[in-house]
């Protein structure tokens, strides 16, 4: 509208200048005169030609000089302003232009007041030249310059107010030849008409004036036929100039369409020319070029649906339309034209621009004359159209492939920034800032998923904290688009907020909104959300620039994260190595109490420490440590054991697998009474287990209630609980080691005692084979043996032991093999007395019993007592000192070495075995019952004779009884046949087979009970 008001504007100024200066010059001329130049100039420029876009031409000049010539300057300029004031109001009807003020008033003026213009300036130049005398051959030449040069130069200025440069160019280039071969080159003639009309009269003019009138009709004719001729010769050669300007065209689909529009003019009238493109899976519209009428209009855009209109039946059918009067076949077209102008065509053609199957846009041409257009414009502008479609086609994915570009350059410049930030608390706001200044989002937010579901708001772009971004600040997944996108792990793109009902108000000014997830792989880690003021404001470009943004970040956050957990860890590593070394300083469980509960209040920041350990015989808590109170405050904590009761947050912890947190203890002091005065607002209860099983339980005391402890806190709690459980039970053990080693050395002690109580070998009496084995299933054992000399046997007899006779050392559990004395014995040494017992129970309780039954049964026989009551006497004395509940089971035997006679007593021992010379078993029997079981017993005795190759096995039970894998007993039958084996071999050969024999029953393993044999053989 700009440059329709400039034009009239300029039209209404120059014609009253023209015209101004018309009245200041003095006019002679009479009214016939007047009417016939202006008649016969109109008739000449009635009969001209137009090649379009440009005005008419025609002869008109040549009357208007001729006038000029032969009545005067002023005379001439008054019959050329007369003229073109009525030509200019009667063209448009001539034409079939549409009436308007601009057509009506502004046009005729300047038609006549330029006109004017041209034939005074003449006029001036041939009196600046000649003075008032100037010749008719100087102004003749003056207005041969002048007139011609006026009218050409309003032309290319109102060009210019019309249509720019390019209307100037295109003007210029289809008027150049008309204006000079039909404006220009027949002027002279004027100098010819006016000698006719000053020297041969009236008459002689009007046969002049005729003659020129059929001229203009020739030269019309003939420039109707050489249009004709050069528009067919030139069509093809300007097609291909057409074809490839439009081809070599630079990329850019705007200045592509406006040199179709230039090359276009080359060969169809595109005074009133329409160029739209449609956008791409979309109904919009846009009319790139927009000529109307030869005014430049502005570019507007549209919503045209598939169907509506010419052109939505163009994009919907591909078909082009020549419409030769719109008058008369406006019932008849496809489709009701949409005009965008209150004054429509009459005559129009319309082409789609077609690439393939799909219309991406339409050219038209159109007229306000009936017929301006024909069936070879059609096929010209369709050329041109296929050609103009596949350009623009190309330029359109140039376009887009230097726009997607352009986007991954930024993308990639803004994960190259975003990539070397490892502080997840400077990401995000990095992140947002970059998308911000690269791609002029704006509110820009982040949120991240948290582990208790909900959407957390970390990053925004926003100026100021809006009260209504609180509202955002506990989205849970579902709810509003950020939280549905969420959910649904798809972008949501809302174009208008206020028709979405999903849409959470945060910012009065929002207006659209786009949430795109942030995905790392099959986890949902975020959303990433941007807003604008504008509907409308996303396009798929937006949402291809934010999913690609989404997965960068994405991974950028993850890589932050890993980070991030990567440090605390190694933090946490760091911490729990200075655990380690501390713990490990301490060498003794005194020197380990305090590093524990110092340990917490220097890594972790409580104030206090405890520490209890777990006492699983009394079920009670008892207090090892604490740090952070004064001397009277330790002492009544170390002074409280505690039971479940009386410590429930202590009862929790030992049988929790992990911390437990009281970060309210201040409201349920309750839970652990003992430090309820100390001021512990918070408590951290860390459980210490060693193999599954309690140790104690440390609690960390603070003295703000509610502390949040973050998950490194937490997982170093639990890494010290499990270092400090793990130097506890070392500890402990070590503790335990120690007092074991001790009782242990103790036990070598006592069982150094115990075998020095034993016979130092077997005596050695001629004719007679005695070997004994003694081995105890602990270090000290309840078995036992012994030989003494009775009354009457000689003192010369080494091989029998007296009461101060020393133990042969034992050194290990392994068959003690007693070996015969090898100094011989006296001829007077006859009786020999021994025994062969097992204390009911085993280990040291035994040891002692043991002992003590050993002692006093010596102590009852030395006298030579019969065996009977011998154990009689020692039952009494056992009974009377022994408070122990425990029992001994004895065989005692009194041998008379040189007749065999063998007088004993069974005090409820295993009976002997006698195996005979001939193989033949007896077992020794005889009734009775235990030594210490009964304060007065009676025991009876009896005797045997051992012949010469008979041999007698004494053994307790730890033989017969010892048992294999299947738990299968050795009894009594296998010893019998081991002895039987061997019966013909020594004493010493028989006890080894039955070592042999017990080693493969038992496969090796130790024996579950004392074992003792004694083996007398007579010899043959």
């Amino acid at each position: 509208m700009r440059r329709e008001f400039w034009l009239s504007v300029y039209c209404v100024l120059v014609g009253a200048l023209g015209l101004l200066l018309l009245l200041l010059f003095p006019l002679t001329i009479d009214l016939p005169t007047l009417l016939l130049f202006t008649t016969l100039a109109l008739l000449v420029e009635g009969v001209g030609f137009r090649v379009p876009p440009a005005d008419p031409h025609s002869l008109v000049g040549v009357v208007l000089l001729t006038a000029a010539l032969a009545l005067g300057p002023a005379n001439g300029a008054l019959v050329a302003a007369c003229s073109g004031l009525i030509f200019g109001v009667i063209a448009p009807l001539i034409y079939g232009r549409k009436l308007s003020p601009y057509l009506l008033l502004a046009r005729p003026m300047l038609r006549a007041g330029v006109r004017a213009l041209g034939l005074l300036a003449g006029a001036g130049l041939a009196y600046v030249l000649g003075g008032p005398d100037a010749s008719q051959g100087l102004l003749f030449l003056a207005l041969l310059l002048c007139f011609p040069l006026t009218i050409q130069l309003n032309r290319v200025t109102r060009e210019f107010l019309q249509g720019g440069r390019t209307g100037v160019i295109t003007w210029w280039r289809s008027s150049w030849r008309a204006a000079l071969g039909a404006e220009l080159l027949p002027l002279p003639v004027a100098w010819l008409g006016a000698a006719i009309y000053s020297q041969l009269g009236l008459v002689y003019f009007l046969l002049a004036a005729v003659a020129l009138f059929a001229a203009s009709l020739s030269v019309r004719r003939a420039a109707n036929k050489v249009q004709r001729q050069r528009r067919s010769v030139e069509e093809l050669a300007l097609l291909n100039q057409v074809s490839r300007a439009i081809i070599r065209a630079d990329m850019d689909v705007t200045a592509l369409c406006e040199l179709i529009y230039r090359e276009a003019s080359k060969l169809v009238d595109t005074s009133s020319f329409h160029l739209g493109l449609f956008t791409p899976e979309s109904d919009q519209y846009r009319l790139v070029v927009r000529v109307q009428d030869r005014v430049r209009l502005p570019t507007i855009e549209m919503d045209l649906p598939m169907g509506d209109g010419l052109v939505g039946w163009m994009r919907e059918t591909g078909q082009s339309l020549l419409v030769e009067d719109f008058t008369r076949e406006m019932e008849r077209l496809p489709a009701r034209p949409r005009y965008q102008s209150d004054r429509p065509p009459r005559a129009g053609i319309y082409v789609p621009l077609s690439v393939g199957e799909q219309v991406i846009g339409t050219i038209s041409i159109q007229s306000f004359r009936a017929n301006a257009f024909d069936v070879d414009d059609l096929r010209m502008l369709s050329l041109i159209a296929d050609q103009a479609a596949v350009a623009i086609a190309k330029a359109r994915a140039f376009d887009q492939a230097s726009r997607r570009a352009r986007q991954l350059q930024a993308i990639r410049i803004v994960s190259e920034q975003i990539t070397a930030i490892l502080d997840i608390d400077l990401l995000l706001p990095s992140v947002v800032g970059l998308i911000r200044e690269r791609f002029g989002y704006h509110p820009v937010h982040i949120f991240t998923a948290e582990p208790d579901s909900r959407l957390s708001f970390r990053a925004t772009t926003a100026d100021t904290a809006a009260a209504g971004q609180e509202r955002l600040r506990n989205l849970f997944p579902g709810d509003g688009i950020v939280g549905t996108a969420f959910q649904s792990g798809q972008p949501l793109l809302v174009n208008d907020v206020a028709a979405d009902p999903r849409y959470i108000s945060d910012d009065p000014n929002t207006c659209a909104e786009l949430a795109v997830p942030l995905r790392f792989g099959n986890q949902q880690i975020g959303v990433l959300d941007v807003q604008s003021d504008r509907t409308d404001a996303f396009s798929d470009d937006d949402l291809f620039i934010m999913q690609t943004l989404a997965g960068q970040i994405a991974v950028a956050i993850e890589s932050a994260r890993a980070f991030g957990a990567q440090r605390e860890e190694a933090w946490t590593l760091n911490a729990l190595l200075q655990v380690a070394e501390n713990l490990a300083r301490a060498s003794t469980l005194d020197d380990l109490l305090p590093a524990i509960v110092r340990l917490p209040p220097l890594l972790l920041g409580c104030e206090r420490c405890y520490c209890w350990e777990w006492d699983v015989e009394q079920r009670r808590f008892v207090p090892l440590a604490a740090y952070g109170l004064n001397t009277e405050r330790r002492a009544i904590f170390m002074a409280r054991p505690l039971d479940d009761t009386g410590a429930p947050l202590l009862a929790e912890a030992r049988n929790a697998s992990a911390p437990l947190f009281a970060r309210d203890f201040q409201h349920t002091p309750g839970r652990l009474p003992v430090v309820a005065g100390f001021g512990g607002g918070a408590l951290v209860a860390l459980p210490l287990t060693a193999r599954n099983l309690p140790l104690g339980v440390i609690v960390a005391d603070y003295d703000a209630p509610g502390v949040e402890l973050r998950p490194r806190t937490r997982a170093l709690y639990a890494g010290i609980a499990n270092q400090i459980a793990a130097a506890l039970e070392t500890a402990l053990l070590a503790q335990d080691a120690a007092q074991a080693a001790h009782l242990e050395e103790e036990l070598r002690v006592a069982r150094d005692i115990q075998t020095a109580l034993l016979p130092a070998h077997a005596p050695r009496i001629p004719g007679w084979d005695i070997a004994a084995d003694w081995r105890s299933a602990r270090l000290v054992g309840g078995d036992f043996y012994d030989f003494w000399k009775l009354p009457g046997i000689s003192d010369q007899g080494p091989g029998i032991r007296d009461q101060g006779s020393g133990a042969r050392d034992m050194e290990s559990d392994d068959a003690a093999h007693s070996a015969p004395d090898p100094r011989p014995q006296t001829p007077d040494s006859r009786s020999l007395g021994f025994i062969i017992a097992d204390v009911s129970d085993k280990g040291v309780a035994a040891a002692m019993f043991m002992g003590l039954s050993r002692s006093l049964v010596r102590a009852a026989a030395l006298d030579g007592s019969s065996p009977s009551s011998a154990l009689t006497r020692a039952n009494r004395w056992i009974a009377r000192d022994s408070d122990s509940a425990m029992f001994v089971t004895i065989f005692y035997a009194i041998l008379d070495t040189e007749s065999g006679m063998l007088r004993y007593t069974v005090a409820g021992h295993n009976p002997p075995l006698l195996i005979r010379a001939n193989g033949s078993l007896e077992e020794l029997k005889t009734p009775g019952i235990a030594l210490g079981v009964l304060d007065e017993i009676t025991l009876n005795e009896s005797e045997t004779a051992l012949h010469p190759g008979d041999t007698l096995v004494c053994y307790t039970d730890g033989v017969t009884e010892a048992i294999n894998r299947v738990e299968e007993e050795f009894g009594v039958a296998r010893l019998v046949a081991a002895v039987s084996a061997h019966r013909t071999e020594s004493a010493g050969a028989m006890l080894r087979a039955i070592d042999v024999a017990l080693h493969n029953f038992t496969e090796g393993h130790p024996p579950f009970d004392d074992i003792t044999l004694v083996i007398v053989k007579r010899e043959g």
